[in-house]
């Protein structure tokens, strides 16, 4: 197996310099077929072209790594294809525009030429990723696994949904924890992984010596306390080693930089959203004649409050019998409502709330005090999560789905906060988009909750 995923690796780099260097060829040869104009401002020359080419494709390279279109080994299969697509789309409208602003070329042929390049540069690399997510799926050998579960897990709803969706093991047998240590390892013997599931720590510590020292796969549950532990700094204090725990992962200077960021960018959005914008105010209107936006009490930054816009996607009387979670197929959901509930549009007039200082563009979703509280009985550090200002997008929407749990939300959102860098929210901003296509991260919750929290947590 081990070779297998070797040679898989070397053939995948391989393949993807290929396809870059072919990129390379393509952008060359048909951006030297656009014609310029007699007052072209740069000299048609062999030279200019090869320039422009270069640069092209180390344009490509960073969108189509900020849209994670190359990670196969742990993206989904339509991750991928939507990383592909959407990663030659901006390197091909951004270049479209830059040509048109900066040459007086022919703009229907600038136009021509980059969708040509689109079409093509999408196609080779839908074509490999579904040919390499096929290869890497026949390398992964799905081991059988011993399922470790804890108290506060639903055992078989846990297995249904890994067996459904994993392709590194399949649970074949589970037990509780609280069998014992010895009874346990013997059973542990028997498989070539093990899954521990939310657990305690020592019992935890143990079960993970045993699989190490038996050479045997072994899969966790993070709990939020080793986010904690993955984002320190190793000291050494003469013989000793020490761990130094960050009290924060955001400096002033980072935080000047951010806010820079968050202003820039909401304006940008603003612009190229308007008249979006303007069509759904319309819409919403028109439907019932009820007020366009709604105004909801949440919670950013310090605890501090503030009225978060949102375009009205419900009736106007929807929460009359108190606040809770949008449910799968919500009657109170509107028709316009629910368009623009699946493509995340009514989110855009949190772009105010940016300009303002209420939030930023990326960072943990901004919740509603009462859930604030009732998740926090639950999981004390969810309020770690108002260290920084809620966010418009974030790790959690990205990665996880409208319905994830409180507590999985807050191990992501932890990740971003104690993990920050500009990179990481350019990174985040991008993959936005790919999500404003993925239905299943609009699901809402099940229609007997209120909020994200179980009954039986």
């Amino acid at each position: 197996m081990e070779t297998k995923l070797l040679l898989f690796k070397i053939t995948k780099n391989i393949f993807r310099y290929a396809i870059l260097l072919l990129c390379y060829f393509l952008s060359f040869g048909l951006l030297s077929k656009i014609p310029f104009s007699d007052g072209a401002l740069w000299v048609a020359s062999q030279k200019n072209y090869i320039a422009i080419s270069i640069l092209y494709l180390a344009i490509l390279f960073i969108f189509w790594v900020l849209f994670e279109a190359y990670n196969v080994e742990q993206r989904r299969l339509m991750d991928l294809i939507y990383g592909q697509f959407f990663g030659s789309v901006c390197t091909n409208v951004f270049f479209c525009v830059l040509l048109g602003a900066v040459t007086d070329m022919e703009i229907i042929s600038i136009i021509l030429t980059f969708v040509k390049l689109l079409i093509i540069e999408a196609g080779i690399g839908i074509v490999w990723v579904i040919c390499f997510f096929s290869f890497y799926m026949r390398c992964q050998s799905c081991k059988n696994a011993l399922f470790v579960y804890g108290n506060r897990e639903d055992c078989e709803e846990t297995i249904q949904v890994n067996n459904s969706i994993n392709s590194y093991f399949k649970v074949t047998e589970f037990v509780h924890f609280d069998i014992g240590i010895e009874k346990i390892a013997v059973k542990i013997l028997q498989y070539k992984a093990v899954y521990i599931g939310d657990i305690p720590y020592e019992e935890r510590n143990q079960l993970m010596k045993i699989c190490l020292k038996s050479r045997i796969a072994c899969y966790c549950v993070p709990k939020i306390s080793d986010i904690y532990i993955q984002n320190t700094d190793v000291l050494q204090l003469h013989d000793k080693v020490l761990l130094k725990f960050r009290e924060n992962g955001m400096t002033a200077e980072k935080q000047v930089v951010k806010r820079s960021m968050d202003i820039i960018v909401a304006l940008l959005m603003l612009i190229i959203a308007s008249p979006f914008m303007l069509i759904i105010m319309i819409c919403i209107k028109a439907e019932d004649g009820g007020p366009v936006l709604y105004k909801q009490d949440r919670v950013t930054i310090n605890g501090k409050p503030f009225k978060m816009l949102k375009f009205r996607s419900m009736h106007v009387d929807a929460e009359k019998d108190g606040a809770r979670l949008a449910a799968k197929n919500d009657s109170r959901v509107t028709r316009i409502g629910k368009l623009i509930r699946n493509i995340h549009f009514d989110e855009l007039p949190q772009l105010i709330n940016i300009l303002k200082g209420d939030m930023s563009v990326v960072g943990p979703r901004p919740e509603r005090k009462e859930f604030i509280q009732e998740y926090s009985k639950v999981i004390p550090e969810f309020t770690e999560r108002l260290k920084v200002r809620g966010g418009l997008t974030g790790y959690a929407q990205v990665y996880g789905k409208y319905n994830t749990g409180p507590e999985e939300k807050a191990k992501y959102d932890l990740m971003y906060i104690y993990n920050y860098s500009l990179r990481l929210d350019i990174k985040l901003i991008f993959l936005t988009i790919r999500i404003l296509f993925q239905k299943e991260n609009t699901e809402g919750i099940d229609e007997e909750q209120r909020s994200a929290v179980r009954k039986q947590n």
